[in-house]
């Protein structure tokens, strides 16, 4: 009898060991899976009962948008989104409630213990129903976040023709890199892959990933690549995405011809991508009004992110350990900015800081492109 007791002993703690595991190699803090595997805390744990059913509700528009970063419109869009996915998750939470959870969590820089206790649920719940939503959410990106075909591309292009008393023409949209804090990359657990910890650190020796994104003149994303360590640099990642290799080979299959996307002086000048002059000190009148132009139009990539970081306080620094999960947060919260600003829920946030990489230097048929277009631009 006492060996069996034993080995079931044995057996329920290896269940629990592999389920502990499990957790942590997904992101959650160790003290988090201490936290839901000790019942007496759990039991002893205060919770705030009845938030979501009858605190949220009575919430006045502004303080909700205060608390969860949208408006309830744009919550009801999600909703009827990704609403049908939830017939397969085997949660007996409400479908409202989870979303909010997961709004909650992008909104706030708040650990899964204290979210529990908002919502009134364990931590191991929290951790499941955002893991789940944020997948959901992401199963719509190729619906929210799309490249212009067909008469969008032609409206795409009236849009940032209209977006400037002066701009270039044949803009199409604005290319730039994201730096997205994170926590330094070391082994914590053995049931973690090992990663070689400098690859994370950017030039100001801070530890990112990097989100390549292209928006148009609405501040929407039409193209995403996140989840690249930080110490690569502009270009590169430019090179190692699809839409990069595509820009950079067969440009002429996406964009209308005569048409180009706008970056900084860290993309290389291309025919379909059009970069400023380097400021050497000796550029002319037409050159330094060219940079000004289209620094006036590329901007709104640089608004584009720092509405995605405001909004989501989540971006402000992932203090999750499992790098594959950074990129599943990053495109979440581009598809919820894509919807919100669809809805024209718009958001006042503070200056984005930039992050500028090294100049790559000119080259190709670009130069010539660039030469005409800025010799219109100044006569014009």
């Amino acid at each position: 009898m006492d060996r069996l007791s034993d080995l079931h002993r044995r057996q329920i703690s290896e269940m629990i060991l592999n389920w502990s595991n499990n957790l942590i190699s997904q992101g959650m803090e160790y003290d988090e899976v201490v936290m839901c595997l000790n019942s007496e805390y759990r039991q002893k744990l205060s919770k705030v009962h009845n938030f979501v059913e009858i605190t949220v509700p009575a919430m006045r528009e502004i303080d909700f948008k205060t608390h969860f970063r949208l408006t309830r419109t744009s919550v009801e869009e999600i909703f009827s989104m990704i609403g049908h996915m939830f017939h397969t998750d085997n949660m007996k939470i409400s479908m409202e409630k989870q979303v909010l959870v997961t709004l909650w969590y992008m909104a706030n820089s708040e650990t899964h213990r204290q979210i529990a206790s908002r919502f009134n649920v364990s931590n191991s719940t929290s951790y499941k129903i955002v893991q789940n939503n944020l997948k959901y959410i992401t199963s719509i990106s190729d619906t929210v976040i799309k490249w212009p075909c067909n008469n969008e591309q032609l409206l795409t292009l009236k849009k940032f023709q209209n977006l400037r008393n002066k701009v270039l023409p044949g803009v199409f949209g604005a290319i730039d890199g994201c730096h997205i804090k994170i926590l330094a990359p070391w082994v914590k657990r053995t049931v973690m892959p090992p990663l070689n910890k400098s690859m994370f650190y950017n030039r100001k020796q801070v530890p990112t990933v990097i989100l390549q994104g292209i928006v148009d003149a609405d501040q929407k994303f039409i193209n995403i690549f996140c989840g690249w360590p930080g110490s690569s640099h502009d270009a590169r990642v430019l090179r190692r995405s699809i839409i990069g290799n595509r820009l950079l080979n067969n440009p002429w299959e996406i964009l209308p011809r005569e048409s180009f996307i706008l970056g900084d002086s860290a993309y290389p000048l291309t025919e379909a991508i059009m970069t400023p002059y380097k400021n050497n000190g000796h550029l002319t009148p037409a050159q330094i009004f060219f940079n000004q132009t289209l620094s006036s139009s590329r901007v709104v990539v640089e608004q584009s992110f720092g509405k995605l970081i405001g909004r989501f306080r989540k971006l402000r620094l992932l203090d999750v350990y499992h790098k594959s999960y950074c990129g599943l947060i990053i495109t979440a919260a581009c598809v919820l900015h894509n919807i919100c600003m669809s809805q024209g829920d718009d958001i006042e946030v503070e200056e984005y800081e930039q992050y500028i990489p090294p100049a790559v230097p000119d080259t190709g048929n670009g130069i010539n492109k660039r030469d005409q277009l800025c010799a219109l631009n100044y006569e014009q």
